[in-house]
């Protein structure tokens, strides 16, 4: 039985993206991201992850409060809190990111707009 897992969101990012390396040496991206929901409704708050190039080029334009599209795929995992408690989480693991709108530099140079894919 043939199975589908896409997801597809334009949202704002919350906090900076937060980019580092895997013990290998594998480079990745976290964020999250703020999704409208309509009015009177609370944002719901969804978690980003995105891998090696997509990484490392998103770090270097994503920033709070840019509205972002992002598609991927939706993966749960599971890891151990604080309180040593196994927990799990479901969070988008991106193969595009595109900024959707333009970053303003401290000469207030516009920056283009980037797309951003998985090759």
């Amino acid at each position: 039985m043939p199975t589908f897992n896409q997801a597809t969101f334009i949202a704002r990012i919350g906090k900076d993206p937060k980019f580092s390396f895997t013990p290998e040496g594998v480079a990745y991206l976290r964020f999250s991201i703020a999704v409208d929901q309509g009015k009177d409704q609370k944002a719901m708050w969804l978690n980003v992850v995105c891998w090696r190039e997509l990484a490392e080029r998103s770090y270097t334009l994503l920033f709070s409060g840019a509205q972002v599209f992002v598609q991927g795929k939706l993966q749960k995992r599971t890891y151990t809190g604080k309180d040593k408690v196994e927990k799990e989480l479901f969070e988008i693991v991106a193969s595009a990111i595109q900024l959707l709108e333009k970053r303003k530099t401290s000469t207030e140079e516009e920056i283009p707009d980037e797309i951003l894919s998985k090759e």
